[in-house]
Formats: structure tokens, C-alpha cells, sequence
């Protein structure tokens, strides 16, 4: 039993929790300006200005290196100013590309944060369609999360699983 645990607790220094590095590209705007702040991480930023009241639009895509869950998060300054968007958000045949199939729609009046799971490889696109606004600046963030840090929360419990069993041989002996 005593191996059993040794083999556990270096099993657990040997698991790294590395997120995924996540790219970001712009595909175009209109009614909207685009700028990517930071790329090529497992955090990648972007955002941009709409200067006119009216409807606009900004596309993007993101792939990944290793298959990921991912938190996407609009938001919009002031969030007064934003009536009514559609964010898009699915698998495209590439760079710039058609989807794959139907995209997942989100109609919002505000922030927004969505998760969603990108597969190594693949393209996909993270676009704001239909938005009518006043004036405002508008930013996306897309975030890595790193599935392994979970095991960081269960392994503590399965050692105090083996503790609480061995205790139990121990009284059942005495």
C-alpha cells in the first residue's frame, strides 16, 4: 500500500498542466475597425471601434495546436451602446473560410461569454454579424483552459481515499 501511495504522489508531480497555444486572425470588418493585441498564446486578444451609429460586423477565425476547451468572451464599452448583435461561432473549411456546416448563433444586447471546444488543426470562426450600435469600442477574448488542473482537485481526495482504506485494515486487524 505504501508503494501504491509513493507511485500516486510522483505520478502527480510528473502531470504538467500546459493550456493549449490558441491564433487568432482577422478576416475583415464593416462599420468597424479590427486589431489584434495579443496572438500566438493560450490567451489571444482583439478588438476594435465602430465610430458611426448603424450596423456593423467583425470576423475573425482561431485554431489551435492540441484540442482544447476554450472561454470566448465579448464585451463592449459603454454596453449602453450596443441594441443587438449575432455572434457566430463554428468550424470553417479554412482560413477565411465557409462553415462547415450550421454555425452556433447567440443573439445578444450585451457582454457575452460563451465556452466552446476547438479541435488541433481546424479553423474557426468567432464572428459578430448584424450588430447595431452607437459608438463603441468592442473586445474579444479568448482563453485556453487547461483540462489537467482538475486532477490537481481529484487527486488529493483518491490519496485520502487510500489513507481512509488503510486506517480501515488497520482497525479491522487491531
Amino acid at each position: 500500500m505504501k508503494n501504491a501511495m509513493l507511485f500516486c504522489i510522483a505520478l502527480l508531480f510528473s502531470v504538467s498542466a500546459n493550456a493549449a497555444t490558441l491564433s487568432l486572425s482577422t478576416v475583415g470588418s464593416n462599420g468597424a475597425t479590427q486589431e489584434i493585441s495579443l496572438n500566438n498564446n493560450s490567451t489571444v486578444l482583439a478588438g476594435g471601434t465602430v465610430a458611426n451609429s448603424g450596423s456593423w460586423q467583425s470576423l475573425f477565425d482561431v485554431t489551435t495546436d492540441v484540442d482544447t476547451p476554450v472561454r470566448v468572451e465579448w464585451s463592449f464599452n459603454p454596453s449602453t451602446s450596443l441594441d443587438s448583435a449575432q455572434l457566430a461561432f463554428g468550424l470553417i473549411s479554412g482560413p477565411g473560410g465557409n462553415y462547415v456546416g450550421f454555425p452556433t448563433i447567440y443573439n445578444i444586447t450585451g457582454d457575452f461569454i460563451f465556452t466552446a471546444i476547438l479541435t488541433a488543426g481546424s479553423y474557426f470562426a468567432v464572428d459578430i454579424l448584424n450588430a447595431t450600435s452607437g459608438i463603441l469600442k468592442y473586445d474579444l477574448s479568448i482563453s485556453a483552459v487547461p483540462v489537467p488542473a482538475a486532477l490537481w482537485l481529484f487527486a488529493p481526495a483518491l490519496l485520502g481515499f487510500f489513507g481512509l482504506r488503510r486506517q480501515a485494515r488497520k482497525t479491522v486487524v487491531a
